[in-house]
């Protein structure tokens, strides 16, 4: 998913990393599993946020492996903290927001609850507000550009976006 995402095909991912053809659109696109010629399940795409690289402000697997390992360890959350050279409220934030029933704590559970928290679809200011949809629109149809809309909301400090005159 690396590769793709840098604009290589899926045969050229494929290839680059010694896969067949086959197999890069399996993962590009998920693939139904069979038993005994019965469809017993699918498995998902490869999702493109699991493989891309984060941001050093949020935890990796890695990190997150490492505080399991250490919590099982016995050791406390400041220890843990400190040997990962982050703030201890992080820690204890990550462990109590991704704890399992019994009170333990699964990294890779962990990390695709993660990831998927950060994929979730944010409503867009033009999906939530009528009033600026409709004048968004009113301004388009008038053939004003994205870069004059946008100058034009933002407009008098006073006035407020919505409250601007048209010109």
């Amino acid at each position: 998913m690396e590769l793709r995402a840098r604009g290589f095909s899926i045969r050229a991912a494929a290839r680059e990393v010694g896969a067949s053809r086959s197999a890069g659109n399996n993962w590009a696109r998920g693939y139904k599993t069979y038993r005994n010629g019965v469809l017993v399940g699918f498995v998902p795409p490869l999702d493109r946020l699991a493989v891309r690289q984060v941001s050093a402000r949020f935890l990796s697997e890695d990190e997150r492996i490492e505080i399991a390992d250490l919590r099982r360890a016995g050791l406390s959350i400041r220890q843990i903290a400190h040997r990962l050279g982050r703030a201890p409220s992080t820690v204890s934030r990550e462990l109590r927001r991704n704890a399992t029933g019994r009170g333990g704590y699964r990294p890779f559970a962990a990390h695709r609850k993660a990831t998927a928290r950060r994929a979730r679809h944010h409503r867009r200011r033009l999906e939530t507000n009528r009033e600026l949809r409709d004048l968004v629109a009113h301004l388009l149809a008038q053939r004003w550009s994205p870069n004059q809309i946008s100058r034009h909301l933002k407009g008098p400090v006073s006035a407020g976006p919505l409250n601007a005159p048209l010109p």
